[in-house]
């Protein structure tokens, strides 16, 4: 679930992809919110200069609008990700604390989420990635507005994994036929594996978290692909599991020098970003607002 950090962390690109391209000829914009999860300030080339590894995010801050001094409604998972959908701060949604995965409740079912309006407009809407507000029953984003989902349902640090030994800091493996479990660290649930859903399905438990990055960016791909083809507008929710801890190692090749875990997980980060704006740019360009944004939790 994370440590919340003494000062909140949220960095926020806006760019309307394609502004130069004629909106006449469109209707209703596209909506792509990319959430990442832990990330710093100075994480961006755009913030610090001495960051080299997010060349699509600092085209992307250059080619549209920084908020500087923007604030998150929480420094903690859920309560952010429940203001970020609601507009509504925790005091007033209900969320004020991260849900666990022994929760029974989530998002109160009485909060609209901007899921449900968009759909409500006509729009074609997805989420991928860590949802982290309620993984029982009607709490489920197949039931708060989302026609898709494809994700986890916590933080990736909240349950054993089936790659501990490339996971840093490490969560316990999930314990195999006839052996006895590990030692838990905080926060690690090793009776309980990881599970990977599409929509309300369970595909894979435990999760491979090796693959998670190139299965988030496919299931995107295609999300954007269907909802242009079938002539509808869309919402896309991205939620990242970068930078939150146990950092996977990339499978991108490492740069010649100053290579690091951290430094590399960023680039993989800026790489599906990059990757989601040439699709973008593909299906929708001119009436796509993307927004790229990140708290601490």
């Amino acid at each position: 679930m994370g440590t919340p950090f003494p000062w909140v962390v949220l960095v926020l690109t806006v760019a309307l992809v394609g502004l130069s391209a004629p909106r006449a000829v469109y209707g209703q914009p596209n909506f792509i919110i990319i959430l990442a999860d832990d990330v710093g300030w100075g994480d961006l080339g755009a913030n610090w200069a001495e960051t080299k590894e997010t060349p699509h995010l600092d085209e992307l801050a250059a080619e549209g609008t920084r908020f500087v001094d923007f604030h998150s409604a929480a420094s903690t998972c859920s309560p952010s990700r429940a203001s970020l959908l609601t507009g509504r701060l925790g005091a007033r949604n209900g969320v004020t604390h991260n849900f666990a995965v022994t929760s029974v409740g989530g998002l109160p079912l009485n909060e609209t989420t901007l899921a449900e309006v968009l759909r409500e407009a006509g729009y074609s809407t997805g989420a991928i990635g860590k949802w982290h507000l309620g993984h029982h029953g009607h709490h489920h984003p197949s039931f708060r507005g989302f026609d898709y989902y494809f994700g986890i349902p916590y933080s990736h640090d909240m349950g054993c994994t089936d790659t501990p030994g490339y996971n840093l800091p490490p969560c316990p493996p999930c314990p195999r036929h006839n052996t006895t479990a590990r030692v838990v660290r905080k926060d690690c649930y090793v009776e309980v594996a990881l599970p990977l859903f599409e929509n309300v399905t369970i595909i894979q438990q435990p999760v491979n978290l090796s693959s998670l990055t190139e299965r988030y960016a496919e299931e995107a791909t295609r999300f954007i692909q269907q909802a242009s083809d079938s002539g509808r507008p869309f919402f896309l929710y991205l939620a990242l599991a970068h930078m939150h801890v146990p950092l996977e190692v990339p499978s991108l090749p490492p740069p010649t020098s100053g290579w690091d875990i951290y430094g590399a997980s960023l680039r993989e980060m800026d790489a599906l970003v990059g990757r989601i704006k040439q699709v973008a740019d593909n299906h929708g360009k001119g009436n796509t607002l993307l927004w790229f944004t990140g708290t601490a939790g």
